[in-house]
C-alpha cells in the first residue's frame, strides 16, 4: 500500500473500503451481517503485520520516544479544542441569527 506514500495496513484500508461502500449504498447491511461474526472473531490476526512493524522498529521508536509521547498527548488535545472551538462559534452563530 505504498501508492500514498507510506505504507498502510490492508485490513484497515479494507475496512475503510467496506464503511464507503456501505454509506453509498453499494453493498447492503443485509448482505454483510451473515458474514461479519466470523469475521470479527478473527480479526486480531489481521492486524500481526501491523505488531510486527512495530517491534521491527522498536529501536526508532525507543530513540524518538519523547517526540512520540508529546504527539500521542497533543494530537487529540489541540483536536479537541479545533473541534469545540468550531462548534462554539457555529454554535454562536446559529444563536444570533
Amino acid at each position: 500500500m505504498h501508492f500514498i506514500g507510506g505504507s498502510f495496513p490492508a485490513p484497515l484500508l479494507a475496512m475503510v473500503i467496506l464503511l464507503v461502500l456501505l454509506l453509498s449504498g453499494i453493498v447492503k447491511e443485509q448482505h454483510v451481517k451473515p458474514c461479519a461474526p466470523p469475521i470479527l472473531n478473527i480479526m486480531p490476526i489481521f492486524f500481526i503485520p501491523a505488531g510486527v512493524g512495530f517491534i521491527e522498529h522498536l529501536g526508532l521508536i525507543k530513540s524518538h520516544w519523547a517526540f512520540l509521547a508529546s504527539v500521542v498527548v497533543l494530537v487529540p488535545i489541540t483536536t479537541l479544542l479545533l473541534v469545540s472551538s468550531v462548534i462554539a462559534y457555529f454554535k454562536g452563530k446559529e444563536n444570533n441569527e
